[in-house]
């Protein structure tokens, strides 16, 4: 016993000297190195992750989290990433102080000359990215996402020539990328959720990541895109890009995934498009593409997708094209054609110019309508206000007679939405338990008839909200599968998404008690109320933002209305459950969870799964209906608040805005500036704003009947949107309120 006693103190000094080694050597980190660190921690304003930072911190020898890696190379700092969160939630700010300089944070980080890699994620950091950020000579990665960044991207960044991933997503960067092509080891670029524009930029074509998605880049898609060989990922989504697809887009030897909807983007794709074996997502929906699509991208496999709605094409299915009309008007502000179209585009002069006339003609004919309606509107109140130029609507009762063919379709519509979301999964219940600190009372959000919600943490970091459902013991056992696999296909852009469920069962006595944890994405970055009222996020939330937000929800909601038979409706789609995450991107929470359809005695009726769920009444097609139309009028409210800045929490409220607003049109010309909130004043187009009122007042209609349906909405929004967009790029402010 003696040996093995002396063996185990020999052991334990040795670990000990072996600790005091390492500390000590920790310590020979340069004092210069040592001072900007800590410096670092109070520019930063004392972030959680550098929280326990002090003088005797081993900082080489940190273990890393998903919030903090530090780490070493010869005793100098070769990488840092900072992963902060500063939720509005919890009385937080979302930006750092104002006495925070972004200049003075950069000017300390530059005393790091041997970084690699610095990742500098949701800190609350506002301000100018300073032009010394190429004082890295020694950088790979620079990722800033997430942030508040203002202002133009330095030119200087083009300087940085050892850089391989430029990530500056999710601020508010703006004017002209800086020519980056001296950056020829850069292999990814992601700048995406900023106000760029409205050049596209210039790149080196090494790239294999380039995101620009939701910012202004405006023109062409440039052509010489096709000798991007080792590019796996394009995504140009939600820009104001136009005219032709270049075909060779699609048969890049590397590309993956691409993005290209919600743009305005003409012509057809050729028929003899060949797609590369490796592309495995096509997103072209939002355009004004017209005629069929290649036969590579005509169907969807498990090796893939193809989504293409919100067009006019002649191909999949038919009820999510736009009528040939919607896209003829664009056609004529398209580029001429790929050469392989010439001949023919040289033969259709007559047809192009007969429809120039016609449409002409309609212009004014629309002119005179447009006049006697208003005219009319002096002497009676109108029942529904004129929509510009409705998609025909699909009512409620073709809706609840889809086949079971119809409801596979959506299910993989609904599996295309999970592209670029994160992977839904099973947890278990110690993932859970940790998450929510044994469902800690303190984390609890909400305890109602809708189930108890929890906020959590997962171990990546991410916060999550974790929702607690009783099974009803009438389900049979064997539909839950089924049913949880139709959850999982609940995923959108606009919705706070369901990541996974857990399921567990306890035996009391006969009974077999079943509990479902459901567990969704939390946003921290506030309500769409909030922009709405707190002064500090006002000031961001101009009317561009706002109609982008709403038509995110309309969004939300028209795949809500869409996603599973029989659809998702009559949701608690108040402001307060529009959520809005870093990159203003708005989110729909406590939106129903699907009913199952059953067939009794050959009638059709719904049951629902889970106990004590408030949801809608349905058990009818009269109540489906209903159902649509009332989130139709909770839409309405929140572009009515949205418009003025006003509560419209009470009935009362509504009825006083909505005899404001109809009052305005009586004027000659239309008056609005009195009834837009006074926040928004110079930020619009006197036309975008005027048919954004016309289709709130239709929503909030006190007939169900008279109330628009979402396609209507939908395509309202978006043709608002487009006003807007002409309006803030053109030099002619005249008519500015």
């Amino acid at each position: 016993m003696g040996f093995l006693s002396l063996s185990k103190f020999v052991f334990s000094t040795a670990l000990l000297l072996l600790f005091v080694f390492r500390a000590s050597e920790a310590q020979q980190l340069p004092t210069s190195q040592l001072k900007t660190l800590l410096r670092l921690q109070r520019l930063l304003e004392y972030p959680p992750a550098l929280a326990g930072w002090s003088r005797a911190t081993p900082f080489c020898y940190l273990p890393p989290s998903p919030s903090l890696t530090v780490s070493c190379s010869g005793n100098r700092i070769v990488e840092l990433v900072i992963v902060g969160d500063r939720p509005a939630s919890t009385g937080a700010r979302n930006v750092l102080s104002p006495a925070f300089s972004s200049d003075s944070l950069f000017t300390t980080l530059s005393r790091l000359p041997s970084l690699t890699t610095l990742s500098l994620v949701g800190l609350g950091i506002w301000g100018p990215l300073p032009s010394k950020v190429d004082r890295f000579s020694s950088l790979k990665v620079l990722n800033l996402s997430s942030n508040y960044f203002t202002g133009a991207i330095p030119v200087e960044i083009s300087t940085m020539t050892s850089l391989q991933n430029l990530v500056l997503s999710g601020n508010s960067f703006n004017g002209t990328l800086p020519d980056l092509k001296p950056l020829t080891a850069l292999q990814e670029l992601d700048v995406g959720g900023n106000r760029l524009g409205p050049d596209f930029p210039s790149l080196s074509n090494g790239l294999v990541t380039l995101i620009l998605r939701n910012n202004s880049f405006q023109g062409n898609i440039p052509a010489n895109l096709a000798a991007y060989h080792q590019l796996r990922k394009l995504d140009l989504s939600s820009n104001r890009l136009v005219g032709w697809i270049p075909p060779l887009l699609f048969s890049l030897t590397s590309v993956q995934y691409l993005d290209l909807s919600d743009n305005r983007l003409t012509g057809e794709i050729p028929t003899n498009v060949s797609c590369s074996h490796a592309l495995a997502f096509v997103d072209v929906t939002n355009n004004r593409l017209f005629g069929g699509l290649p036969s590579c991208m005509l169907l969807n496999s498990s090796s893939r997708v193809v989504m293409s709605s919100g067009n006019c094409l002649n191909a999949g299915d038919l009820r999510y094209q736009h009528p040939n009309a919607y896209c003829e008007n664009a056609a004529f502000a398209a580029v001429l054609p790929p050469a392989n179209k010439m001949s023919r585009s040289k033969s259709n002069v007559g047809v192009i110019l007969g429809i120039a006339g016609g449409i002409v003609v309609g212009v004014a004919l629309l002119g005179l309508s447009v006049f006697f309606v208003f005219r009319r509107s002096k002497e009676v109140e109108p029942k529904a206000i004129v929509l510009h130029k409705p998609i025909p609507a699909k009512s409620s009762t073709q809706d609840t007679t889809r086949t079971p063919a119809d409801a596979r379709h959506l299910s993989e519509a609904a599996r295309m939405e999970t592209i670029g979301l994160t992977p839904y999964r099973v947890f278990s219940m110690e993932e859970l338990e940790e998450a929510t600190n044994r469902f800690d009372p303190s984390n609890l959000i909400e305890d109602s008839a809708r189930g108890q919600f929890y906020k959590g943490w997962l171990r990546d970091g991410s916060i999550v909200t974790v929702r607690r459902l009783k099974l009803n013991q009438k389900m049979s056992p064997q539909n839950l599968p089924q049913y949880l696999d139709i959850i999982s296909k609940i995923r959108h852009h606009h919705l706070a998404s369901i990541l996974g469920h857990c399921i567990i069962s306890s035996q009391d006595g006969v009974n077999i008690t079943t509990i479902i944890y459901l567990v969704s994405e939390h946003f921290t970055n506030g309500t769409l109320r909030s922009h709405l009222t707190e002064w500090r996020k006002r000031e961001m939330l101009k009317w561009p933002q706002r109609l982008a937000a709403v038509t995110g929800v309309a969004r939300g909601i028209q795949f809500l209305h869409t996603v599973t038979v029989p659809c998702i409706i009559g949701n608690d789609i108040n402001i307060e459950n529009v959520l809005l995450d870093k990159t203003l991107t708005a989110k729909i929470n406590n939106y129903n969870l699907p009913l199952l359809l059953k067939n009794k005695n050959n009638k059709i009726g719904y049951e629902k799964p889970f106990v004590a769920v408030e949801e809608s009444n349905l058990g009818s097609v009269q109540n489906l209906e209903h159902g649509e139309k009332e989130d139709i009028y909770q839409l309405g409210l929140i572009l009515l608040e949205s418009i003025t800045g006003k509560p419209t929490g009470l009935q009362s409220e509504v009825d006083i805005l909505r005899s404001q607003l109809l009052k305005s049109f009586t004027d000659s010309p239309p008056d609005l500036k009195g009834v837009a909130d006074p926040a928004i004043r110079g930020t619009y187009a006197v036309d975008s704003l005027k048919t954004a009122v016309e289709m709130a007042l239709n929503c909030v209609s006190g007939d169900p009947n008279q109330r628009p349906s979402i396609d209507d909405v939908l395509w309202n929004l978006q043709y608002s949107a487009q006003i807007q967009d002409g309006w803030a790029s053109s030099e002619n402010i005249s008519i500015q309120v």
